[in-house]
């Protein structure tokens, strides 16, 4: 049995933490697994590891986040980032693209701003 290199772990459980998509999931998974790497990978990799994103987010909000909920945060803080970023462009006022409720709603949907496709912007962040 060929045995990963620490380096390799660490690339599959990062894979594993950011893969947004439950097929994507089982495919790692299944390909771990016909190398025999399952127990080594998931012991390493259990939900408890967290990238450093993961770490400097969960200490600055004080612990008590799954990798899940983090991930869930990070991703959304993102597409605000990419909306304000867009607001911006468009020359918006800068209360509104610093707003983070009115990102929100635009994220979420209950805004539609011209100019701005979420899942464009969504897309661009799965890439």
């Amino acid at each position: 049995m060929e045995k990963l290199t620490r380096e390799q772990e660490r690339g599959i459980c990062k894979l594993l933490h950011h893969t947004h998509n439950e097929e994507m999931t089982q495919h790692i998974l299944n390909t771990i697994g016909k190398h025999n790497w399952t127990r080594d990978i998931l012991s390493e990799c259990s939900y408890d590891y967290m990238t450093e994103e993961q770490e400097t987010l969960f200490e600055s909000l004080g612990g008590g986040y799954t990798c899940e909920e983090i991930d869930e945060i990070i991703y959304n803080d993102n597409i605000n980032f990419e909306i304000s970023e867009k607001l911006k462009e468009q020359g918006v006022i800068k209360y509104l693209y610093e707003n983070e409720d009115y990102l929100n709603d635009i994220r979420e949907g209950r805004i539609i701003y011209e100019g701005i496709d979420i899942e464009e912007i969504k897309n661009m962040l799965l890439d």
